[in-house]
């Protein structure tokens, strides 16, 4: 019998050439350009490991992320880095990021770039599940996307609202998600509060275009279309479950619960990546929604790789622990069944 092979439906292994220097700013300080200085690569490590011990602070956290990613300079020793944390034949969903419309500037390396590198890393490592990232707004977005799919072997598509557009955006709807359905393609989405969003818009606008309840539309009008909403709603809103009961069903978490239970909706899956790096308080209750027969079959593994790179609970450790805390039918239903079904794998 041919052993089973992890599926992390989640990585992203981009540098700091794909990210615009104000990516991150302090006090309207473009933060990139001193992160990328070689100078200080030797020296912050310990200075953010000892402020990010004691902060939940998403800002901090993509900070840190974007630290570790600044050490290496091409997506490959990103890549070998995560494969290095997993069993051999672990296959990895890598997603890459299209940030040159946020309003921050220019990447060093434009999203073209960046598909193509990963196109040439997943012809040396098959282990890679390459993934398109397609913004609307883009020319040619549909061109893009099938010389990605028929030249080069994008096995879905990667899109991120907080960006500055919408899961309904007519080239999605009109020209992206018909040639999905044709081709078999899944989606994954960006589906929680924390996260980047585009530089010039309220957070409120940003969060109302990312809501669990904006794919109604897209899984109407596609219900074949294998949609994934990535993050589980996310970590504050997990929290927010936890702390306050008078909006428990109100919570992302609740919502993308309550879709994937409702009739038509066969074809939506959600992830854990990030949300379980707060394993002590999320695991449990995760391991409860898993014996839920209607939920059990639509969750997937996944690790956010390296956006948790600097979380307490470390990367090398969560697939272990995480298989140990949910037993062995449970992981596997996360890590392998579901996977397989959501990527259109066949047996």
């Amino acid at each position: 019998m041919t052993e089973k092979q992890i599926y992390n439906c989640h990585t992203h292994i981009f540098t700091h050439r794909h990210v615009p220097n104000r990516y991150l700013s302090l006090m309207g300080m473009p933060l990139i350009p001193v992160l990328r200085h070689r100078f200080l690569r030797r020296r912050l490590p310990r200075y953010l490991q000892m402020v990010i011990f004691w902060s939940r602070s998403d800002f901090l956290n993509r900070v840190a992320a974007f630290y570790h990613a600044a050490m290496f300079d091409r997506q490959e020793d990103c890549y070998c880095e995560l494969a290095s944390f997993y069993p051999p034949k672990t296959r990895f969903v890598v997603l890459p990021m299209d940030l040159a419309y946020m309003g921050a500037g220019t990447p060093l390396v434009n999203i073209d770039r960046q598909h193509e590198e990963l196109a040439a890393l997943a012809k040396v490592f098959p282990e890679i599940i390459p993934f398109a990232h397609i913004d609307p707004r883009r020319p040619d977005a549909l061109r893009r996307l099938r010389t990605l799919v028929e030249e080069h072997g994008f096995k879905g598509v990667k899109i991120y609202p907080p960006l500055g557009y919408d899961p309904n955006d007519r080239v999605l709807m009109t020209e992206i998600y018909p040639y999905m359905v044709r081709n078999g393609l899944p989606l994954m989405s960006h589906c929680s509060q924390g996260g980047v969003a585009t530089k010039d818009e309220a957070a409120e606008s940003a969060r109302l275009r990312t809501h669990p309840d904006r794919y109604r539309h897209v899984m109407d009008r596609f219900p074949l279309l294998r949609v994934c909403l990535g993050h589980f709603g996310g970590i504050r809103q997990w929290t927010l479950y936890f702390d306050d009961p008078t909006k428990r069903e109100l919570t992302w978490q609740a919502r993308i619960r309550s879709l994937i239970k409702e009739e038509g909706y066969t074809n939506l899956y959600t992830d854990i990546s990030y949300t379980v790096f707060h394993f002590q308080d999320n695991v449990p209750l995760l391991k409860i929604f898993l014996e839920d027969p209607d939920l059990a079959p639509r969750i997937l593994f996944g690790s956010d790789y390296y956006m948790a790179y600097n979380e307490r609970f470390s990367e090398k450790r969560l697939s272990i622990d995480l298989r140990a805390a949910l037993g062995e039918r449970l992981f596997w239903k996360i890590a392998n069944d579901n996977p397989r079904r959501y990527l259109g794998i066949d047996e």
